[in-house]
């Protein structure tokens, strides 16, 4: 009986070996493309606005809860806060200069104005990304708007968000 197990064995040992042989070598992981991306939208029945803030690869949201509407105002008011530190803990920050001053916003079709008391030059490219993206996507068109930034030295029209 020893000796047809061993037999049994000696026989089944290559069928098992055998597809481990076939010449395919391991490979570690090779990416394609970027990364998905995924567009979230604030739950309205809830409360919450998204807010554009920077991340590693660009502009990214982080829903921000809060009472009101999702609307311009809003969200720009939880922009200009800054980051919390659960954002800055997972990387996240913002090129929107800090601002206490006064804020107007209007909506006029599919036009979003934001006017701000100081100069609005100096925003860098990342900056008005982010206003573009905030203002735009707490609108009824989710993104599809155009903003307007303008403050006591020029006024600036934003390239729409590409998100």
């Amino acid at each position: 009986m020893k000796r047809s197990r061993t037999g049994a064995l000696a026989l089944l040992l290559p069928a098992v070996l055998a597809p481990a042989a076939c010449g395919v070598r391991p490979s570690g992981v090779v990416e394609v493309g970027d990364p998905a991306i995924v567009q979230t939208v604030p739950d309205a029945a809830h409360g919450g606005v998204a807010v554009y803030l920077k991340g590693p690869d660009g502009v990214l949201p982080v829903i921000r809860a809060t009472e009101e509407n999702a609307v311009p105002g809003a969200a720009l008011m939880r922009l200009l806060d800054g980051p919390t530190d659960a954002d800055r803990a997972a990387g996240l920050t913002s090129e929107v200069p800090n601002y206490y001053g006064g804020l107007a916003i209007g909506v006029d079709g599919d036009t979003v104005r934001v006017t701000l008391t100081r100069p609005v030059r100096d925003f860098s490219s990342v900056a008005r990304q982010q206003l573009a993206c905030t203002a735009a996507h707490a609108t009824a068109d989710s993104g599809a708007v155009t903003v307007v930034l303008k403050g006591n030295d020029t006024t600036l029209t934003l390239e729409r968000c590409p998100f």
